[in-house]
């Protein structure tokens, strides 16, 4: 079958703009860029910080698209903690130095922010007005410095502060501000308009070697199967965006992350770190159907967007009414709901029953539309780009 022309089906559309959209963006066949799906606007606030980094947070799907609403929930952080948990550091005399009692209020006045993990002099200074720990203030905090050389007890000591899971909101580096900053000073970008017959739906050659799941219908929340969806794509679809500037924009984990110990992890598939016979090991971790084997690792950021659909399809007066009332979910191909913050689709018919969708974001309003996925081995540096890309290409011959 054919892969260009004018798509039959939902499935063939969406990857037709994957296609569109990646090339407008500047990437080339194989890489490993993904669609986020739905996009809300990210508005300053108080929470900006922590919806920019919810983003990073989420361990991404092995597929072209994400839908953050159906990607599972699977998280960063507490994929990390658990490995963590199921690591062991060198041997050493922390604990045994300090003693149960004082390590106990320790732990809980790490996890209560009352005082740094892992940091010897901030020890010694709580060590001091705690009368479990005053007499062990020193020698204390000379045992923790020592400890704290092995990769894996310092990393321990910094997740323990986000213990237990979720019971922190979750840092990256930088934040909403300076992506702001980068995103006002990054390049325009446009989608040409692409007729009915122009689409190219052939995504073999693309990191997934085509696989792609769980994205929405017409409308955010629909099913890609239902009728409306599978009239909407095959009975003739052109689309032409613009955006005013795009960013490519990377965070890094905040202090809870330690590269070198997930590193260690990574490279022992057994034995040493890992805890004999613990419930979390390298497999169901890194391996095939483990949960942490790749991550985000960049997000493609725009603003000024500007969006229009057209369908030729022709919409009964019923259909008509279903879609408008629908369309505050948010509308193909990035979801995007009406919104004063920042954000707004717009459906209009005309007198033959054909759609047009205008989907915009108000000047200034940053929209996550897309991310860069790195396998497990790339992110931490045991697979440079070029080896990974060999690997893809040997994989699909």
């Amino acid at each position: 079958m054919a892969n260009s022309g004018s798509p039959t089906n939902f499935v063939d559309l969406q990857a037709a703009f994957y296609n569109a959209f990646s090339q407008a963006l500047g990437f080339s066949p194989g890489d490993p860029f993904q669609v986020v799906q739905p996009s809300p606007p990210l508005v300053g606030g108080a929470q900006a910080d922590q919806l920019l980094w919810n983003y990073f947070n989420a361990i991404p799907p092995y597929s072209l698209t994400q839908n953050t609403i159906l990607s599972g929930g699977n998280q960063f952080l507490a994929d990390y903690q658990g490995v963590m948990s199921a690591l062991q550091g060198a041997p050493n005399n922390f604990q045994s130095t300090i003693g149960p009692s004082c390590y106990k209020a320790y732990s809980a006045a790490i996890k209560a922010g009352q005082v740094k993990a892992g940091d010897p002099l901030a020890f010694r200074n709580w060590a001091l007005v705690n009368s479990q720990c005053s007499g062990v203030a020193v020698s204390g905090a000379s045992a923790l410095a020592a400890a704290m050389l092995d990769p894996i007890f310092a990393a321990q000591m910094h997740a323990m502060a986000y213990k237990p899971a979720g019971s922190q909101n979750v840092d990256f580096v930088p934040g909403y501000a300076t992506m702001m900053r980068l995103l006002a000073a990054a390049p325009s970008r446009s989608i040409p308009q692409i007729g009915t017959s122009q689409w190219n739906w052939d995504v073999t050659s693309s990191w997934t070697s085509g696989s792609d799941d769980g994205f929405f219908g017409l409308w955010g929340g629909s099913s890609s199967s239902s009728s409306t969806s599978q009239k909407f794509a095959s009975s003739g679809v052109t689309l032409s965006a613009s955006f005013g500037n795009v960013l490519q924009f990377s965070a890094t984990p905040g202090d809870w992350y330690s590269s070198a110990a997930l590193g260690l992890a990574y490279n022992n598939q057994s034995g040493p770190p890992w805890v004999p016979d613990s419930p979390i090991n390298w497999q169901n971790t890194f391996g095939s159907n483990g949960n942490m084997q790749r991550f985000l690792s960049t997000l493609v950021i725009v603003q000024d967007m500007n969006v229009t659909v057209t369908s030729l399809a022709t919409y009964s007066e019923s259909e008509q009414q279903t879609i408008r009332s629908q369309s505050s979910a948010g509308l193909w191909p990035f979801y995007t709901q009406s919104s004063s913050s920042g954000s707004n689709t717009d459906v209009g018919f005309n007198s033959q029953g054909n759609m047009t969708v205008t989907i915009t974001s108000q000047p200034g309003v940053a929209v996550v539309v897309g991310c860069i996925v790195l396998p497990a081995a790339q992110y931490l540096g045991h697979e440079s780009e070029r080896s990974r890309l060999l690997s893809a290409a040997r994989a699909r011959r």
